[in-house]
């Protein structure tokens, strides 16, 4: 039987990331041939977990290499784009601004104007953006009609990364849709730094969960477990040249998560709720509260999120306890 994804010949920017190597590993699935550019190949991670490397074509390079770019989508005859790459992580961000801008902006239009230019051979692009887009804004949830206006590098980058797309489907008619997306999470994600998997990582040593504390409040956060989010891929990619409602979307559950709650769930779920947390008090700070409303996503796509968040972090839980149990050398990168 013929599967829905046959004739799909797809570049998956960043797929050895978090999100792009359960992208990636879901699209093979499905039938799909996929190609990549990477920055590297971590031996550890869930695409090397998973063999990915020798199920699908790698180039290795920078996304803001515009020629390379261009090889990997002619070579490959490529017909759909999942554009995922980019420097993902807040404190990195403000640690390498150049780098955040060079990868998730220059890297953004590269591409898409390889895209451009190579545009009778494409049908499909998906721009992965995020909440941040959104700025500070005092009225939430965020909807797709509210004004993008992120100001820290990070935030700022997926912005210009957002309206670059935008602006590539409205001037040239190429076919794009964008995913805005609320804190991802579960199995998989080595980025430690990253709320869900440092605290795991840190119970798992039987070190004390870091609560960053910014001087105005308490963080909030609408949390997406990464399952939801495949689906939430496959929606726009099926829906991407439709021109019923535009072409921007947003994907999260709706609801807001004090991040002290967050941690107290995954204590209970591994049963360490006697950790007592250190508070840490942060300079560079983040936006305070932001959450998504996903009207747009269930009218449209009819998506909508499945995954509570105690279950999608009971399931994380077990993916990391494997993951750590299975490797001495995992074990020890838990460690560091």
């Amino acid at each position: 039987m013929k599967s829905s994804l046959s004739d799909c010949r797809a570049l998956v920017t960043g797929a050895s990331g978090f999100v792009g190597a359960w992208l990636t590993h879901h699209l093979i699935e499905q039938g799909a041939e996929v190609t990549s550019v990477l920055s590297e190949f971590n031996p550890r991670s869930q695409f090397a977990k998973l063999g990915l490397d020798k199920k699908i074509r790698c180039y290795y390079g920078s996304i803001a290499d515009y020629n390379l770019i261009e090889r990997a989508i002619t070579d490959g005859k490529i017909n759909t784009i999942f554009h995922l790459a980019a420097v993902s992580l807040q404190d990195l961000a403000y640690q390498i601004p150049w780098q955040t801008f060079e990868t998730n902006v220059k890297g953004t239009y590269n591409l898409l104007e390889v895209c451009r230019i190579h545009q009778d051979q494409i049908s499909k692009i998906i721009v992965a953006s995020s909440d941040k887009v959104y700025g500070d804004s005092p009225d939430l949830p965020y909807d797709e009609g509210m004004p993008i206006q992120g100001r820290n590098p990070y935030d700022a980058s997926k912005s210009c990364s957002d309206l670059i797309s935008q602006s590539y489907r409205h001037s040239f008619n190429l076919p794009i849709v964008i995913g805005r997306f609320g804190n991802i999470f579960g199995g998989g994600d080595l980025n430690f730094r990253r709320l869900i998997p440092g605290t795991i990582q840190r119970l798992y040593a039987q070190l004390p969960p870091i609560i960053r504390i910014p001087t105005n409040g308490i963080y909030m956060r609408d949390f997406l477990y990464i399952q939801d989010l495949m689906a939430a891929y496959m929606a726009m990619y099926h829906y991407v040249n439709n021109e019923g409602t535009g072409n921007v979307f947003n994907f999260g559950t709706g609801k807001l998560w004090d991040i002290k709650k967050v941690i107290e769930i995954i204590q209970r779920a591994m049963n360490l709720e006697h950790i007592e947390p250190l508070y840490e008090h942060q300079k560079n700070s983040e936006i305070l509260h932001q959450y998504l409303s996903t009207e747009k996503a269930k009218s449209a796509l009819n998506w909508s999120a499945e995954t509570s968040l105690e279950e999608g972090i009971r399931r994380t839980v077990d993916w990391y306890h494997n993951y750590w149990n299975s490797d001495s050398q995992n074990y020890e990168s838990a460690l560091n």
